[in-house]
């Protein structure tokens, strides 16, 4: 019999089976696996554990809120869909900032954790890649520097409004001075 956290593990590798990520290639569950060792570090939540695990799912799956909440509860689900994107907005920046809209009236901050803990996640799985060539990295994503600068710093601005964590908004500022230089809070 698996615990909650081991079923959400279990129920998330299945979601992502053959699923890459788009600029690495190694599974999609590896990034919802650092989400969740990085909020483990932080809390020892199971709602919001099994919520980190599960953070990605809405969007990039064919499961939505329905199956989350049969399977994990309407606390689980509701954060889940908290950080999901509105995926029938088609423009990827349009998309993205209304993302950012949504969480500034999030109060729930451990969805402000799972967040910043995911914005975290995505800068790492790409730092090697931008020691290596610098500003080009920018050519092989979503948005430019400009627009991905916009959502990364926008994300730590609402996390720190919302008293988020200070260990991962310190951890994550680090990243953001390395990718986009200093910037005013």
């Amino acid at each position: 019999m698996y615990t909650q956290i081991e079923e959400a593990v279990y129920f998330m590798m299945k979601a992502y089976k053959g699923q890459k990520r788009k600029n690495d290639n190694i599974d999609k569950s590896f990034h919802s696996m650092a989400v969740y060792m990085t909020m483990k570090d932080i809390t020892n939540i199971e709602d919001v554990l099994i919520a980190s695990i599960l953070h990605n799912i809405i969007d990039d799956t064919e499961f939505g809120y329905e199956e989350i909440e049969e399977k994990f509860g309407t606390l689980v689900a509701d954060m889940v869909s908290d950080l999901s994107e509105d995926m029938s907005i088609a423009k990827w920046f349009t998309r993205k900032k209304d993302f950012i809209k949504r969480m500034k009236s999030v109060n729930d901050v451990n969805v402000i954790n799972i967040m910043i803990a995911d914005k975290l996640q995505d800068l790492l799985s790409g730092y090697k890649m931008f020691k290596k060539v610098g500003d080009k990295i920018w050519k092989s994503t979503s948005g430019t520097k400009t627009e991905q600068c916009f959502i990364y710093r926008e994300s730590y601005n609402i996390a720190k409004s919302k008293n988020a964590n200070q260990n991962l908004l310190d951890r994550y500022k680090k990243l953001l001075k390395i990718y986009f230089g200093d910037f005013d809070e």
